[in-house]
């Protein structure tokens, strides 16, 4: 009996994870307006039912890739990058993946970022979840000693954000980067950004 659950809450994670594998592909290709719930059913090859069980509306989509993409980096976080001590290079890293990931679907991420801005939007939650994720990341870094403690721990989290904000709306091409090279581009943003940040030996608030 408890195989069969098992077996079961594997089967409905595996749908749930494809239709919102198949709606993120779907609101790329087809623009979020043009997309309706019958595509991502035929596409996730669910009935409309199934899929209402899973989303509601086409909104709840939204959310659902929003929170798809917080949850890996949370377990980026905590398995991926357990064992690195600098908490400036794990703020490197999860700024990475998120603008990384964006490339290939860049119009609905711009979509998701510009609606997760909106304090009204059922997506601000999402903005609100990122920021925290950044805010444990950089009082790590205070703790550590690895940056500065003199200054408030939300005004360096405003400053990676918007460098996030910049990669979504200001790299007009950022679709045609290659991985490598947004990777650079990013290090060196950062670099410059977080340079006053960065405590350095010497340092006296």
């Amino acid at each position: 009996m408890t195989e069969q659950l098992s077996r079961r809450a594997l089967n409905k994670k595996k749908c749930r994870a494809r239709i919102l594998r198949e709606s993120r592909r779907l609101f790329s290709s087809k623009s979020y307006e043009n997309t309706t719930i019958e595509d991502v059913a035929d596409r996730a090859e669910v009935s409309k039912a199934t899929l209402y069980n899973y989303f509601p509306s086409k909104e709840s989509l939204l959310i659902g890739i929003a929170e798809e993409e917080l949850g890996q980096i949370r377990d980026l976080v905590a398995n991926d990058l357990a064992h690195e001590k600098n908490a400036v290079e794990k703020i490197r890293r999860v700024l990475e993946v998120f603008i990384l990931d964006a490339i290939p679907y860049i119009s609905l991420s711009r979509k998701i970022t510009y609606l997760n801005s909106c304090e009204g939007s059922p997506l601000y939650a999402t903005r609100v979840n990122m920021i925290r994720i950044f805010e444990d990341l950089v009082r790590e870094g205070q703790d550590q000693g690895s940056l500065r403690n003199d200054i408030e721990t939300s005004d360096i989290v405003d400053i990676i954000m918007g460098v996030y904000l910049m990669s979504q709306f200001e790299w007009s091409n950022i679709d045609q980067y290659t991985p490598e090279f947004c990777r650079k581009k990013l290090n060196r943003i950062l670099d410059e950004v977080l340079e006053l940040q960065i405590a350095h030996p010497g340092h006296r608030p």
